[in-house]
């Protein structure tokens, strides 16, 4: 079987890697014009790490990553609101439960298991149609490339997915983000507890990386796509705007190289009634691009293609798409819906009901919570292999 695969990113790694467990053609077409580390830092939790572990990849991932035992939501002064004990988690799943790494290391870990003669890079995708029994894929250079099977992954600004579903629609979460990694350790944190500080329309997260680094990202709210005060803001400017946070977030910015900074506003996708398109399939941010609040968008990429693989492994390919489809829209909304919901509620602004937030946060108890985590966390993935 030949599969054509729109973008090297985590999903379209992830999916070549579980195809060719299954002994299929693989064929990667990436827009960028060569394949170098990107990005900042993300979180994969048990259900990414368990999906990694059925496409062999869980051990490459892993050596990459800073093992997190701890999640804490604390105020602005640094007052523990609510805790998550990712230790046990780690002890109920029988593997670890929190990683933190940077993107360039989790793209270096799925591409260590797949030839790079698969990808063919400086390859934009600006248009796809059926033609006939096939897709008929159009590139920025003039090429046209058809397939049988065309899997998506080429992202929330996804071209196949605007061409075969012109219904989806991206959508705006009303706030924007800085991400950025900082070199060496404030004295006296640890490195496997991820934080996550909320003030008044303003949050901001730090974790431990590998190689004595700190990757963060902080939010403020944002009234429309593309403020251009936002867009232009420097790290002075994001210090300024975080500068009453609590220890060590001055410190960890002031070590920040200030050309490292990324910003970008936070977007994602109104759930789409469907991932297929006959024998088009959409995964990870093509399918169902989720906010960053739950840490979720790179962990249900992995598992689209971890459920994919293994559903071409035992059914045919009509019947494996359509089983695709039906088992991932349901948990794809819901971890959206969720997170949606999250974002709404850490981007509170108005000082009167920040107070009322924080007091009902501190409230809940933290084995309310877990149960919560545990629907996002616990699924299982069958094996990818071939049927006998």
């Amino acid at each position: 079987m030949r599969a054509v695969i729109i973008g090297a990113g985590i999903a379209g790694l992830a999916v070549a890697r579980g195809l060719r467990l299954l002994g299929w053609e693989t064929e990667i077409y990436e827009q960028a014009s060569e394949l170098k580390p990107l990005g900042a830092g993300l979180s994969l939790s048990a259900n990414a790490l368990r999906a990694l572990r059925t496409l062999g990849l869980y051990e490459a991932v892993v050596a990459e990553a800073q093992p997190i035992h701890r999640l804490d939501l604390l105020d602005d002064k640094g007052q523990v609101l609510q805790s998550t004990d990712f230790q046990r988690f780690s002890q109920l799943y029988g593997h670890l439960s929190m990683a933190v790494l940077h993107r360039g290391d989790l793209h270096k870990a799925l591409l260590s298991e797949l030839p790079r003669s698969v990808i063919r890079t400086d390859m934009e995708c600006v248009d796809a149609r059926q033609v006939g029994e096939n897709i008929a894929l159009r590139f920025a250079n003039g090429e046209i490339v058809e397939s049988e099977l065309v899997l998506a992954c080429d992202g929330i600004h996804s071209a196949v997915r605007r061409a075969l579903f012109p219904q989806s629609r991206e959508h705006f979460a009303r706030y924007t983000c800085w991400r950025a990694i900082a070199p060496g350790f404030p004295q006296g944190m640890d490195p496997t507890r991820l934080t996550e500080g909320w003030g008044a329309g303003k949050r901001i997260g730090l974790a431990a990386i590998p190689g004595e680094r700190i990757y963060w990202f902080a939010c403020c709210g944002a009234n429309h796509r593309d403020d251009p005060k936002l867009a232009q803001a420097d790290l002075a400017e994001v210090q300024a705007m975080f500068s009453g946070f609590h220890q060590p977030v001055p410190e960890v910015l002031d070590r920040t190289p200030a050309d490292s900074l990324i910003w970008t506003d936070i977007l994602d996708l109104d759930p789409m009634p469907s991932f297929t398109h006959g024998k088009a399939v959409l995964l990870g941010d093509a399918a169902h691009a989720v906010t960053p609040d739950l840490g979720q968008g790179a962990g249900l990429a992995i598992e689209d293609a971890a459920v994919l693989a293994a559903l071409f492994g035992r059914l045919p390919t009509d019947r494996a798409i359509r089983e695709y489809d039906k088992r991932r829209l349901s948990r794809a909304h819901r971890v959206a819906a969720e997170s949606r919901l999250y974002a709404k509620v850490a981007q509170w602004q108005n000082p009167l009901v920040v107070p009322l937030r924080k007091l009902l946060v501190k409230s809940i108890p933290e084995r309310f919570m877990d149960r919560q985590l545990e629907a996002v966390l616990d699924i299982d993935f069958e094996p990818v292999r071939n049927a006998a």
